[in-house]
């Protein structure tokens, strides 16, 4: 965890401020290019804020009595018990008992249905090896491509802004964009593949990695400039209840908020997706119920169709250099996205666009409104994806 990030970090349960209790820390150096652009997207207030990462420790509340762990360079903000959790708490029981003996883990009780989620997603991300060549169904360049169309970047600049990826997965998309927009990113996710993001991205100084529940997100409301989540929050038990909690993190006064979910809309394309979409609302139930080796064993058989549709369809279709090649590791990965997520719910642009609006967001922008560049699946536009800007709230509802 960098330093910096305590700035913006908050209780996720009274929102109050955190006390950092550091076991294991060390320092790195900053080049000014990297050092411009912090300041500009917040002034550094020390260098021990920008040059300090604690890979080892704790965030107190006082007014909860909670700490919250910092595991392996993450802080978990998780506000119920977590394999993690106890996993830091017994190898750090003796440093637990003299620096934080008045402090207990949270006990809260998670979310319906999210430790399912949890456990899923962690299968899923944990298991996929990063080779840098794709992401998804596409290159990596073309990714970079993808998110500049859906956030709107040839006429939304994220330059020098305070932004939050919700659902980081394994962190390539913030990676780039933090890089390539010069912009500051903070990414949670709820599941392990925040340990991933740490591997392959944790050095990246303008990118924080947390672990944390949507629906308790430790970031106080009008802090980001812009906030954008794609194929997340219709994961979850409740699709606009999610909603609910991460659209007062944008500013008031123009803060942006992205939004990309799955629609009834793309399911009905073609014959042959509406078979499939069928099989899988039959299947999904069972499959997010097994254990690893289970689901793995059930969906072996799937992968050689994942594989040929991706190497001799989309590639043809798209181009090889805008597409990922499949092999067994990148089709395990999207047959476990598709088949073994506990929710997967549907919506419509009407119904999220409403959701916006009692938001209090404005100016709504549409993805099937806007012509994507050639390289960008159709998938982008067939489902629902909305941007958003901020209205300052009424002084009654403050």
């Amino acid at each position: 965890m960098k330093s910096r990030l305590l700035r913006w970090l908050v209780c996720p349960q009274c929102f109050g401020d955190l006390t950092l209790f550091a076991a294991q820390s060390g320092r790195s150096s900053l080049d000014a290019d990297d050092h411009e652009i912090l300041e500009r997207v917040a002034p550094i207030g020390s260098s021990e804020e920008i040059e300090v990462e604690i890979m080892s420790g704790a965030l107190g509340c006082q007014a909860c009595g909670v700490y919250y762990p910092i595991h392996n360079g993450i802080p978990r903000m998780l506000t119920y018990s977590s394999e993690v959790a106890e996993v830091h708490a017994r190898g750090n029981a003796a440093w637990l008992s003299e620096h934080l003996g008045n402090y207990k883990l949270p006990s809260g009780s998670p979310p319906p249905g999210e430790e399912n989620v949890l456990r899923n997603f962690s299968t899923e991300w944990t298991g996929y090896k990063w080779t840098g060549d794709g992401y998804w169904n596409v290159s990596t360049e073309n990714a970079l491509n993808c998110k500049r169309y859906e956030l709107g970047l040839g006429k939304h600049s994220l330059r020098d802004k305070l932004v939050l990826e919700v659902g980081i997965g394994i962190g390539g998309t913030a990676d780039m964009l933090s890089r390539k927009e010069r912009c500051e990113i903070v990414g949670i996710d709820l599941g392990y593949a925040v340990d991933q993001a740490q591997h392959y991205f944790g050095k990246n100084p303008l990118l924080h990695i947390v672990q944390a529940s949507i629906f308790a997100p430790p970031f106080r409301p009008n802090t980001f400039d812009v906030v954008y989540t794609h194929g997340v929050l219709h994961h979850t038990f409740s699709t606009s209840a999610a909603f609910r909690s991460v659209a007062p993190l944008a500013k008031e006064k123009n803060g942006m908020l992205y939004v990309w979910l799955y629609s009834h809309e793309h399911e009905k394309v073609t014959t042959l997706r509406r078979l499939l979409m069928s099989i899988e609302g039959l299947v999904r139930p069972v499959l997010s119920r097994l254990p690893k080796a289970g689901q793995t064993a059930a969906l072996l058989p799937t992968l050689p169709f994942y594989i040929l549709y991706q190497n001799l369809h989309v590639r043809r279709k798209y181009g090889a250099a805008n597409t990922a090649k499949y092999g067994w590791n990148e089709a395990l990965h999207a047959a476990r996205d598709r088949l073994t997520p506990p929710f997967a719910h549907r919506h419509t642009y009407e119904e999220v666009a409403e959701w916006f609006e009692s938001a209090e967001y404005a100016h709504l922008e549409m993805l099937r409104d806007e012509q994507p560049p050639d390289s960008v699946p159709e998938s982008y536009r067939q489902n629902v994806g909305i941007r958003g800007f901020r209205r300052e709230a009424a002084a009654s509802d403050k």
